[in-house]
């Protein structure tokens, strides 16, 4: 009888049978603003993570000589961004802001909200204006929707060449000037002139002896949940329960879009699981300093971040303290604002497949 190979020693076989592909896909041309356009990935190898390269041009009018910049400027152009697999999960259903403030939890993301100074910074946006003809700026940046857990771990790999999974990129583009924060006392106007996304995806050769093909009954999934809270008064939001919780960013906002500061939460965050065990009460203002500690640079205002994956390097440690809803009847974020607001939780979820 056959030796049963554990996971962890695919992996160790898969590393050694296989190589990494970086392929071009055809540039999606944009021909207009609030339209969804999609392209179909290749049916080759093991994906690994989809990059989408988004170019545009906005002609900018203002009083001021200049438009100041929206706190998630360029990603709010991309009202949804989704990975279909069309068996019925979807690995990313998020708008743009939500995909940035998901990219957060890793090493050296901090390249996702500094405007670079250089096109040849990962986050690019120019923002000069004049009241008569306007200004042509660009808007450069690149965001990537990887399945996989890290750069390290082949789980969560897809296998594309499959007759029976096709696996489609759907992009709602939203306008250009989300980019930017529009003030009406300076008569602040943005136009669309121009705009592409050009994809390329990261696979893997699948390996042409059996043992060498890594664990692939693990899917990753990243989505986004939203609700209103009230003010004054502790809040409660339920969350999705049957999958595995690797990772929660949490952002508060006021009614008016404005971000909610430490000072403006009394109490404390809670993690409830079946209503009544507590394993997570934290400070807002401590949390924030985690984040700063665990991540490495401060995240933007009102977004907080429980990371289950992170033992020491971000999105590298294992399933020690991931949370599995599985069993789980409830589970529950509970915070008690000063303001009214809108809160979105940003997840990422593994899932079992099953044969």
């Amino acid at each position: 009888m056959a030796q049963q190979l554990t996971a962890q020693q695919r992996a160790t076989l898969f590393g050694q049978a296989t190589r990494q592909n970086l392929q071009m896909l055809p540039q999606v041309q944009v021909t207009q603003e609030n339209a969804t356009y999609s392209f179909t990935l290749p049916k080759a190898r093991l994906l690994s993570k989809v990059f989408l390269n988004v170019e545009a041009v906005a002609n900018c009018k203002s009083t001021a000589g200049s438009i100041a910049l929206d706190n998630f400027s360029p990603y709010k152009i991309l009202r949804r961004v989704s990975l279909d697999l069309n068996n019925g999960f979807m690995p990313f259903q998020v708008s743009g802001r939500d995909l940035a403030i998901y990219n957060m939890a890793r090493l050296n993301s901090n390249q996702m909200l500094s405007q670079k100074a250089t096109m040849r910074g990962m986050n690019y946006v120019e923002s000069g204006a004049n009241n008569v003809a306007g200004v042509n700026n660009k808007i450069q940046f690149t965001i990537p929707l990887s399945v996989v857990l890290n750069e390290r771990d082949p789980v969560g790999l897809v296998l594309l060449q499959n007759d029976t999974t096709n696996i489609t990129v759907t992009i709602d583009v939203a306008t250009l000037s989300n980019a930017y924060a529009l003030n009406t006392g300076n008569s602040d106007a943005v136009t669309f002139q121009s705009m592409t996304i050009t994809p390329m995806v990261e696979t893997f050769t699948v390996p042409q002896t059996p043992e060498a093909i890594p664990d692939l009954s693990v899917l990753k999934l990243v989505s986004s949940k939203t609700d209103t809270f009230s003010a004054g008064s502790e809040s409660t939001l339920k969350l999705n329960v049957g999958t595995i919780y690797r990772k929660l960013f949490i952002y508060l906002e006021d009614n008016n879009g404005v971000p909610l500061t430490d000072q403006q939460l009394t109490g404390n965050f809670q993690l409830v699981f079946n209503q009544a065990d507590v394993p997570y009460q934290v400070k807002p203002t401590l949390l924030s300093h985690m984040n700063d500690m665990y991540i490495g640079y401060p995240l933007p205002a009102g977004v907080w971040c429980f990371d289950f994956s992170n033992q020491g390097i971000p999105n590298y440690g294992g399933s020690r303290d991931y949370i599995d809803t599985e069993r789980l009847t409830e589970f529950w974020i509970k915070f008690t604002p000063q303001v009214a607001g809108k809160i979105t939780v940003i997840s990422e979820n593994l899932s079992r497949l099953k044969n």
